[in-house]
């Protein structure tokens, strides 16, 4: 699936090529078991409510950057605990994915973060991960940590408004990263020299409300 950074992924594939796990988002036998307790139809966003709200109430937030975009989907599932978005959208894409809807991973750096470092002013690096998921034959854009689903959403667009999409991917193993410091050196090779004028405008996206 992957296809380079900044660059789209083809989505003319088969659609069951976005149900296929990636090294960092195998099923386990407890993943399986807490998808197959999800009841629903998989064409329907009452499903992903539901995955979103079960890792709600049975994850915890762990403050520990030694793991972060370490740990495989089996591993977060295991240890009850999630170190920010990426853990969020990684174990949330491998359920889905086993409740046989379509997901992909995004990686996203914040706007005003781009803005600072092209301008030497030194912030942290700041990003979030999203995940498309194919629902009712259109995909759609679920921000896993945030909670929220929105529709109306164009993923030939890489300009999120407030973030830049600058990969597309089964997990993130798939791009090389596996630690804070890849990731952090992977967005500042990227968006030190990068016009960002190359981004389309900004997506214009709506919030479904929760059923």
């Amino acid at each position: 699936m992957f296809n380079g950074f900044f660059n789209n992924i083809d989505y003319t594939e088969d659609i069951e090529e976005f149900l296929k796990s990636g090294q960092q988002t195998l099923v386990d036998e407890k993943i399986a078991k807490v998808a197959n307790n999800i009841q629903g139809e998989n064409s329907s966003t009452i499903v992903i409510n539901r995955i979103l709200y079960w890792m709600q109430n049975n994850l915890k937030y762990e403050n520990n950057n030694n793991v972060k975009f370490t740990r495989t989907a089996s591993q977060i599932m295991n240890s009850g605990t999630y170190t920010g978005c990426s853990d969020f959208a990684l174990l949330f894409e491998t359920i889905a994915r086993e409740k046989g809807i379509p997901t992909i991973h995004l990686q996203t750096v914040r706007k005003r973060f781009v803005e600072d470092m092209q301008n030497n002013i030194q912030t942290p690096t700041k990003g979030h991960h999203f995940c498309e998921s194919f629902i009712d034959n259109q995909w759609i854009l679920v921000d896993p940590l945030g909670n929220k689903i929105f529709k109306a959403y164009n993923n030939q667009d890489f300009n999120l408004g407030e973030y830049y999409v600058f990969s597309k991917s089964t997990d993130i193993f798939e791009t090389g990263i596996k630690s804070v410091k890849e990731n952090n050196s992977v967005i500042k090779d990227l968006f030190l020299g990068y016009d960002i004028k190359n981004f389309h405008c900004a997506n214009v996206t709506t919030e479904i409300i929760r059923e």
